[in-house]
């Protein structure tokens, strides 16, 4: 039976959000407090594949990077700290022609970031993989992960910067990958590796050749090299009320600037009712936002 959550959650509230209609909210919109994210030390491990820097992280939090624009940024307690972090990522960076241009440190939040440029105009992103589905117990199963991130980017062309493997307490044991992609002036519309996950069930066949699907690790889970993907699920009562909002949304991507992917309507497996509306229809809708 194909899931509703997202449809469900918009029914029962009073007034979606603009936010939510185009469901735009990603992990780079949400700034973590210093407690909540991991911790790194890093360890350099021989015979690194495609020549990018591997390690591990487990404590020294302030060298933890985070990539947006064309900077590298990260929370540091002090100035000393940030320093640390500038003299850590020059020289993994400058190996893939990256030139720091300038550094800043703001003591009062806390925060630094790095200012860089590429002969190739190339940036940086970072994927972390907390997201997907994977045995959090096990080494190997997460380098295999980690490693199939990785040779999909190569098949993209684009090439991996660094790897780490993350172990913190606190969390679940993890792992990330940075990388180089050509940058747009509209982050959502770069050629990222992305994760597409919202509760509802994915139609794997209508992303096909949208973007480069790199792992259906459950029903309601994709991860995927592209611009950035959207999924709506709209329910009506009968096939023209699923017809009308179907069509109701493609004027609101339209209008908003957004592109239609493509959609699936289906009858329901077993109708629900709210009140005295019972509905038989939904609709899946894919965009890019």
């Amino acid at each position: 039976m194909k899931k509703l959550a997202i449809a469900a959650a918009a029914l029962f509230s009073a007034g979606a959000l603009y936010a939510t209609e185009l469901n735009g909210i990603s992990a780079a919109d949400i700034k973590v407090p210093e407690s909540a994210l991991p911790a790194p030390a890093f360890v350099q491990e021989d015979g690194a594949k495609c020549g990018h820097y591997s390690g591990e992280i487990t404590a020294n939090m302030h060298l933890y990077a985070q990539a947006s624009k064309s900077r590298l940024f990260t929370y540091a307690k002090t100035e000393a700290e940030f320093k640390e972090f500038v003299s850590f990522w020059t020289p993994i960076i400058g190996k893939f022609g990256i030139k720091v241009v300038s550094t800043e440190y703001k003591a009062d939040i806390g925060y630094g970031f790095l200012k860089y440029e590429s002969a190739d105009g190339r940036v940086i992103r970072m994927f972390n993989g907390d997201g997907m589905n994977y045995d959090a117990l096990s080494q190997e199963a997460m380098k295999k992960e980690q490693h199939m991130l990785l040779e999909a980017l190569e098949r993209e062309e684009m090439t991996p910067v660094a790897a780490f493997m993350i172990k913190n307490d606190v969390f679940r044991p993890t792992f990330n990958v940075y990388y180089l992609t050509q940058p747009d002036e509209n982050e959502d519309h770069e050629v990222q590796l992305r994760q597409l996950k919202n509760g509802d069930d994915i139609d794997f066949d209508l992303l096909t050749g949208k973007v480069a699907l790199v792992e259906k690790d459950a029903s309601f889970s994709l991860v995927y090299i592209g611009k950035l993907l959207g999924m709506k699920s709209k329910i009506a009562a009968d096939e023209a009320g699923i017809a009308q909002k179907l069509e109701d949304y493609k004027k609101f991507l339209s209008e908003n600037k957004k592109e239609f992917i493509a959609s699936r309507t289906f009858k329901l497996d077993k109708p629900f009712a709210v009140g005295d509306q019972t509905y038989n229809y939904a609709a899946n809708i894919y965009f890019f936002q």
